[in-house]
């Protein structure tokens, strides 16, 4: 009798806890009315809700620097990553895009593979790789996942949560839009010139990416510096790999697109 009436219990315990719905993943997102709407400015401060709280980027405009220099001609990998940096660790919160390049590059790829890119003539200098921005932020400490090979449905649905998880995703853009890596053979330069490296801080309450971006876009007016779009959009303009590489700079549209989710 006792045998059967904790068993009895035990069912019953297995029941309720059954009938009881897991606990739902807090979404994180910043209402519109916290987050500006005139950033043409040459470097913007903003505080996007997070999953600690509030996090604070430094963004940077490639345009502030000089007509030949590297930063304005290749720099948006650069800005991205110490966009990424400013907000994530204290330690390298005023850091420059000029001393990313400089100082952590070097350290982390070596000065051979560093001096090999930076050698260079400002034109021929290349951005630093989706692969070689992991590379620096596992040796500053911050976790990162690089997604190379996506299909389109895909790379909205984990960018989308990933955001409301309140953390950043760093993405590479095409100057022509693509469905599921068919790319087409039309010129579109909404986002990008030729190839570029932006970086989603967030979601907004509406449902839209916070962009971080380092170029100037006609078409955003006063919004420079932060942008705002849906994921959807964007995917349309990036670039899933065709191969893999552990180059620390760009080398090809086939090896460097992709996506990073930022811990």
């Amino acid at each position: 009798m006792v045998k059967k009436a904790i068993s009895i219990l035990m069912m019953s315990v297995m029941l309720v806890t059954a009938a009881v719905p897991a606990q739902a993943a807090k979404v994180v997102t910043t209402p519109t009315s916290k987050l500006p709407k005139k950033t043409d400015v040459d470097r913007y401060k903003v505080t996007v809700n997070s999953d600690n709280g509030t996090r604070t980027f430094r963004i940077f405009s490639q345009g502030a620097y000089g007509k030949n220099t590297y930063i304005r001609q290749h720099g948006c990998a650069a800005c991205s990553l110490t966009t990424v940096l400013s907000g994530y660790s204290k330690k390298y919160a005023n850091y420059t895009p000029a001393k990313t390049c400089k100082i952590l590059e070097k350290k982390v790829f070596g000065t051979r593979v560093w001096r090999s890119n930076y050698s260079k003539s400002p034109a021929r200098k290349m951005p630093v790789s989706l692969y070689g921005i992991t590379r620096v932020l596992k040796s500053c400490g911050i976790k990162s996942k690089y997604v190379r090979f996506f299909s389109d449905n895909k790379a909205i649905n984990e960018i989308t949560s990933h955001l409301k998880t309140g953390n950043a995703v760093i993405i590479e853009v095409n100057n022509h839009t693509q469905k599921n890596g068919k790319i087409s053979s039309a010129y579109n330069s909404r986002w990008a010139t030729s190839k570029h490296t932006m970086v989603l801080l967030g979601m907004t309450n509406t449902g839209k990416a916070i962009v971080a971006d380092s170029a100037y876009r006609t078409w955003s007016g006063s919004k420079q510096r932060v942008k705002y779009a849906k994921v959807s959009e964007l995917v349309k303009y990036m670039i899933p790999c065709k191969r893999s590489s552990t180059k620390c700079y760009y080398t090809s549209v086939d090896v460097n697109g992709g996506y990073i989710l930022v811990n």
